[in-house]
């Protein structure tokens, strides 16, 4: 009998102590969903999307009670501290699923923020990432009577999110494609165009070219293309590349996307001579977009890089399965 009762009071006190600890860890902070860096030439701007503390701020979907703070400061760490310093309660990061990068950002911007990350645990390195066409000053003007707009920038990124590349992705593959977010009668939503950033490049790409870096990348849930007078729209691609001669077949296998009609041999193999190009831009550009050098020593070929060779001949076959 006393084995049973110290065994309910053990199961009580557990039960205490978790639910004390999910309190003071989630509702009585204020609890980051994204952060917004906007640097300048004499000061950075950080902007925090919230979920103020009465709000549902423990669940990882997105709710009422979203708010926004932005502040300035002469550096990134402390426009960052300036930011939480106007948020109603303590900062909580654990749940900061994105990163936006507004105008004047760079890729020098994400690596100073992952060092602030790795330093100081103010966020995450698998936060996904987007550039907004909008300033921390614009998203604050339309948010003054509500903050719906917020509500909907995190749908539009929960939307987007498998063609959302993570934070340190920049650093392992030295450039990466972002979506791309405006603001539409004061309503943020997502552009088919991307931006394009490495530590030579900074460009804005349209939305033909956007959407075929995606397909050979696998980043995104539906391809739109147009090939002629109606758009194809692709889903589910499998990529491979086998060699060919003394260069690559790059196969590339996708399925229709079920509101769109089955593409013609002529568009697919449109659609193959874009992969192509985009292949050999990338590569002359010292971007080994599909790994080819690693294919080539897997196999004991001759070294092979795209920052010291010349682009392999290459084709790519693109099928519907």
């Amino acid at each position: 009998m006393a084995n049973r009762w110290l065994k309910y009071l053990a199961v009580g006190l557990l039960a205490v102590f978790c639910l004390a600890f999910a309190r003071t860890d989630t509702t009585e902070k204020s609890m980051v969903r994204a952060v917004l860096l906007e640097p300048g030439q004499e000061n950075w701007t950080v902007g925090l999307l919230y979920q103020a503390p009465d709000a549902s701020a423990d669940s990882s979907e997105v709710s009422d009670g979203i708010r926004f703070a932005a502040a300035q400061g002469p550096d990134l760490e402390r426009a960052l501290a300036n930011a939480e310093a106007a948020l109603p309660l303590t900062a909580n990061f654990r749940l900061c699923d994105y990163l936006l990068l507004l105008p004047g950002s760079g890729l020098t911007t994400l690596e100073e923020y992952e060092a602030l990350v790795l330093a100081r645990q103010c966020g995450r390195t698998g936060a996904r990432m987007a550039a907004c066409g909008f300033t921390c000053a614009e998203l604050s003007e339309v948010t003054e009577e509500g903050g719906e707009p917020l509500t909907e920038l995190l749908q539009a990124l929960k939307q987007a999110r498998r063609a959302l590349p993570r934070l340190y992705e920049a650093r392992v593959d030295g450039a990466v494609l972002l979506p791309l977010l405006r603001l539409q009668e004061d309503k943020p939503a997502a552009a088919e165009e991307g931006l394009f950033l490495s530590a030579a490049e900074q460009e804005r790409w349209d939305a033909e070219k956007t959407a075929v870096y995606r397909l050979l990348t696998g980043k995104g849930e539906q391809f739109v293309f147009w090939p002629g007078a109606r758009p194809v729209a692709l889903r589910r691609p499998l990529c491979g590349v086998e060699a060919e001669g003394e260069g690559f077949l790059i196969r590339l296998s996708c399925q229709t996307a079920a509101d769109s009609e089955r593409p013609a041999p002529e568009q697919l193999a449109r659609l193959g001579e874009l992969c192509s190009a985009l292949v050999r831009e990338r590569w002359a550009a010292g971007q080994d977009l599909l790994g080819l050098g690693a294919y080539r020593a897997l196999w004991g070929g001759p070294a092979l890089d795209a920052e010291k060779n010349a682009c392999p001949p290459l084709r790519t076959d693109v099928a519907i399965y």
